[in-house]
Formats: C-alpha cells, structure tokens, sequence
C-alpha cells in the first residue's frame, strides 16, 4: 500500500488557467485547470471526483475536482489557499 506522500501520477497534465473569479473577489481556495491533451477514450465528465496536484517550488498542493468547466476544463479546490504565482509557473497532474 502506497503512503500518502507518495501517490502515483497518472500521464494526465493540465495547466493551471485562472482562479474561480466571483462578482467581487477571486475564490483563492477553487482553481480553473484546463486539460487539452486528453485521450481518445477518456471525457472530461470522467475527471469529476479525482485527485489533482500542484506542485510549485518545494510546496505540493492536493485538492480535488468537482465539477466541469466548458469543453476542455474543470473547477477543483483546495483545503488552503494557493498563492497567485502558480498562475504562470505551475502544472497540475492527476494522481491516483
């Protein structure tokens, strides 16, 4: 059985777009990512439920995804915060 820490990374990769923007402030905690590259068989519906993970400088961020967002994204969020660096620097993996 695999530790917490060490969670398998499935070959799904997403960039990060933008956080969940409200009519008055920005939802620091919820996350759009978008996921171009998917494989033939698999939806984007098909996403909903799994684990995704931000890694950005030494910091791992694990949230989960909840719904979908257009085409070609989805929404996830998050126990804490993210910073808003992870905007342009950061890629998010699926992990089992």
């Amino acid at each position: 059985m695999q530790s917490k820490d060490t969670l398998e990374i499935i070959g799904l990769e997403g960039t990060v777009v933008n956080f969940r923007i409200g009519n008055k402030s920005p939802r620091i905690r919820q996350l759009i990512i978008r996921f171009d590259n998917l494989p033939t068989g698999l939806k984007i519906d098909n996403l909903i439920g799994r684990v995704v993970e931000i890694v950005w400088k030494n910091k791992r961020f694990r949230g989960r995804i909840y719904k979908t967002h257009g085409k070609n994204a989805v929404r996830a969020i998050f126990r804490k915060g993210l910073p808003g660096q992870i905007l342009g620097n950061s890629r998010a993996y699926i992990v089992k």
